[in-house]
């Protein structure tokens, strides 16, 4: 199996149906190569049809400085409709490339927080720490969830585990100290976070047995960090779940995302095994794989008479029988469907 030749091909399609089905598989696989991250957002610069569907999806690398100049010698070129969308990109790198680009992200950081920024770069192991108490400080007393100040956060966060201000074991503390809690707080989901950033693999199987838990912050946390180490282990501590009602979502989620062999004959096996009602987050996990291997489950769930109405058929079955070279009798059915949306 080779999931990344399957796909590479079908990078830069002209057919906006694939195009669409390959932003969104590409968006979680963090082993994706840097060209086609830069590939497809010249695409999004240079066709607005194409722009519609990549800047949904596209997630970059926060340390490629050159996808960032990229970014902004095209700012000038770009529809003025979707100029702000890659200026918002440019939020997603690291807190280096953010200060040195400080006047193009003037009105998305209110200006207190241009000085985080500058001790995130320039400040001491003391400061940066410093930061980090405060801004969790300020995560728990907000009224309601701030997406902009978590996401400061986890900048502080990646600081620390970027420049070793923080080790494994104190890591772990943090998190296992959140795992004894009925819910976790502000610094148990960035510990969950950088555990994936160091790449803790000793704590997989304690993160797997979180699936069960009804927060979805936390759970989007623990699938990227998971997703992050693309092993096997993973997908076998996370099979269990896929049988699991309430974590089959999530945890469908995870082994799509883990591209080996193991993952796609694990998600066959489920198939057969789950109630029909979550057949369809395993049918669409198992398209995102791009397995030849995972063609006769795929047909069996198109031949039921009751699909779930929470996935997106038409496009997931065109773009795999499409890139896998597969003839099917119902392509042109689907296209016209995809073409009346």
């Amino acid at each position: 199996m080779n999931y990344e030749k399957t796909i590479e091909p079908f990078v830069v399609t002209n057919d906006l149906f694939l195009l669409e089905f390959v932003a969104q598989t590409l968006h979680d696989y963090p082993s994706k190569k840097r060209e086609w991250t830069k590939m497809l957002l010249k695409e999004s610069m240079q066709n607005l049809d194409k722009a519609k569907f990549i800047l949904l999806y596209i997630k970059v690398d926060p340390e490629d400085e050159s996808l960032t100049n990229m970014i902004i010698n095209g700012l000038n070129k770009v529809h003025d409709s979707i100029r702000h969308f890659y200026v918002q990109i440019l939020l997603d790198f690291t807190p280096e490339i953010i200060l040195k680009n400080r006047y193009l992200l003037s009105e998305l950081i209110p200006e207190k927080d241009w000085t985080i920024y500058k001790v995130l770069v320039q400040g001491s192991k003391e400061e940066i720490w410093k930061e980090y108490m405060t801004i969790l400080n300020r995560l728990e007393n907000e009224a309601s969830f701030d997406l902009y100040v978590y996401q400061l956060a986890k900048k502080i966060a990646y600081t620390l585990v970027r420049n070793n201000y923080i080790t494994k074991d104190q890591l772990m503390m943090m998190f296992e100290s959140n795992i004894k809690e009925d819910m976790f707080h502000y610094d148990g989901y960035l510990a969950v976070y950088m555990l994936g950033l160091v790449k803790v693999k000793e704590a997989v199987g304690q993160l797997a047995t979180l699936l069960t838990r009804e927060d979805d912050m936390l759970l989007e946390e623990v699938a990227e960090t998971l997703i992050s180490l693309q092993s096997n282990d993973v997908v076998d501590a996370v099979a269990p779940y896929l049988m699991d009602e309430e974590a089959n979502i999530f945890a469908t989620s995870i082994i799509e995302n883990i591209k080996t062999e193991h993952a796609v004959n694990v998600l066959i096996h489920a198939y057969s095994q789950v109630d029909e009602d979550m057949q369809g987050t395993i049918f669409e996990a198992l398209v995102h794989q791009l397995s030849i291997k995972a063609e006769p489950e795929i047909r069996d769930y198109l031949s039921k008479d009751e699909q779930s109405f929470m996935i997106d058929i038409d496009l997931l079955s065109y773009s795999y029988f499409n890139i896998l070279g597969i003839a099917h009798p119902e392509m042109e059915i689907w296209k016209e469907t995809l073409n009346n949306r």
